[in-house]
């Protein structure tokens, strides 16, 4: 049984998996983090100053390190890249019509201990991606991901697919957002 577990572990370590407190060396002593703007290397417009606010909004919300300004001298600081965002359908429906699509956001980040230089953290090509439906008939309006988002289910009818592609999109893309600031701090700061 005690090598069974111990092939568990190896394997999950294998695949990245750590053990809570067993990730990136964050110093301990370590208070304030800056997070710099990130730099956008797709055609997105904004979509920098987006993923900025949040990782930012992220690491407020769970409170471990306090966000602060580069001019502060903060302890630990994270930078990243936009690499790429966009979304392709994934089903077609008989007529040739994109049914759903999955957006997708793909960034690069490092997690650096400032007073030392050293990197703690670094992903080169952390991902996420969300599905959203385009016609009115796949929006499953009991998901979690449609009730967040602003559209009513009783407006459904009267929006054209078009329209409503380009609301679920939106909505997939703040999903994507939130998913990404989540994915950044858990693994920066806690090794998952």
């Amino acid at each position: 049984m005690r090598s069974g577990a111990l092939v568990g572990m190896l394997l999950l370590a294998a695949c990245g998996y750590h053990l809570a407190g067993a990730g990136p060396a964050v110093p301990q002593d370590a208070r304030t983090i800056a997070i710099r703007q990130f730099t956008n290397a797709t055609q997105a417009s904004g979509i920098e100053v987006e993923v900025t606010r949040a990782v930012e909004d992220e690491f407020r919300r769970r409170g471990t390190l306090r966000v602060v300004s580069v001019r502060d001298q903060p302890d630990l600081e994270l930078s990243g890249v936009v690499r790429s965002i966009g979304s392709a359908p994934v089903a077609i429906g008989p007529n040739g019509q994109a049914l759903q699509y999955m957006g997708v956001m793909r960034v690069s980040v490092r997690l650096v201990d400032r007073r030392t230089g050293k990197t703690l953290f670094e992903n080169k090509a952390l991902q996420e991606q969300q599905d959203f439906g385009a016609v009115s008939g796949v929006v499953i309006t009991t998901s979690p991901g449609f009730q967040r988002g602003t559209l009513n289910a009783r407006d459904l009818a009267d929006l054209n697919n078009v329209q409503l592609s380009e609301t679920r999109r939106t909505a997939a893309m703040t999903s994507l957002l939130d998913l990404l600031a989540h994915d950044i701090y858990s693994q920066a700061l806690e090794g998952f």
